[in-house]
């Protein structure tokens, strides 16, 4: 669901600091990939301290067509969307505590009300007309999430961290953001006690992503997958007949 860079909405779909120039820089992207463009929007006006917006949801169609299909610009673009979707799924709102809106997806909630922040002008809060246009949103994202997380999971290689970073998208949505957390973790060079203690065992959830996740990872990064198999709490055995519909 591509919103024309022209549409008045645009006016109204805010981000971090409000209703900037999310469209604008999405049509020079449009023109000519710039990466110092895409850097800035994508974590400048599309994402701050883990919480996005209505504007971070709006531009997803536009980053998914835009981007580059190879080299530095798509490795840049999906661990960025990898991320995003890692905070689509965790729980709670956006904002201090977690208070501001939820929805279905976090910072996407489809009800007006949510959406008309005292931090936000009056006359740019989102109305009950463009209530359709929120939950095309959400259709689009609910439809293309897993085709943009498997992307993602192409730039697993040798890096330990881009590797983590490109796998936390699949995990949080797949249902665990605790194997993300501990891959980040351990990417980080963070001790295994360390990490046990701050993200805890795994559970059958944790279990089951390390399941799908394993055929991705097991040759490209041996590493990662040893560490997710010997995880406490991750009861997944590859070679175990029983399990072999989970590949």
């Amino acid at each position: 669901m591509k919103i024309a860079f022209t549409h008045e909405i645009w006016g109204r779909l805010y981000g971090p600091y409000g209703n900037r120039s999310v469209n604008e820089q999405l049509k020079i992207l449009s023109e000519q990939w710039d990466s110092a463009v895409a850097k800035n929007l994508f974590w400048e006006e599309l994402h701050h301290q883990d919480d996005i917006y209505p504007s971070t949801y709006a531009a997803l169609p536009w980053l998914v067509e835009l981007s580059p299909s190879s080299e530095e610009a798509f490795k840049e673009t999906y661990l960025f969307l990898s991320h995003i979707i890692h905070c689509a799924f965790a729980a709670g709102g956006i904002g201090c505590g977690g208070s501001g809106p939820k929805g279905k997806y976090q910072g996407l909630s489809t009800d007006i009300a949510d959406h008309q922040h005292v931090w936000i002008p009056q006359n740019e809060w989102l109305t009950v007309p463009d209530q359709p246009i929120l939950i095309g949103l959400e259709q689009w994202f609910s439809k293309n999430w897993p085709m943009i997380t498997n992307r993602c999971l192409d730039l697993v290689g040798s890096d330990l961290a881009i590797s983590a970073y490109a796998i936390e998208g699949f995990a949080s949505a797949n249902g665990s953001s605790r194997v993300a957390w501990s891959l980040e973790m351990f990417a980080g060079g963070e001790d295994f006690d360390i990490i046990r203690q701050d993200v805890g065992d795994y559970d059958e959830d944790d279990t089951a992503v390390v399941a799908k996740l394993f055929p991705h990872i097991h040759k490209r990064n041996p590493d990662l997958a040893s560490f997710l198999l010997d995880y406490p709490g991750c009861n997944f055995v590859p070679d175990a007949p029983r399990q072999g519909n989970l590949f």
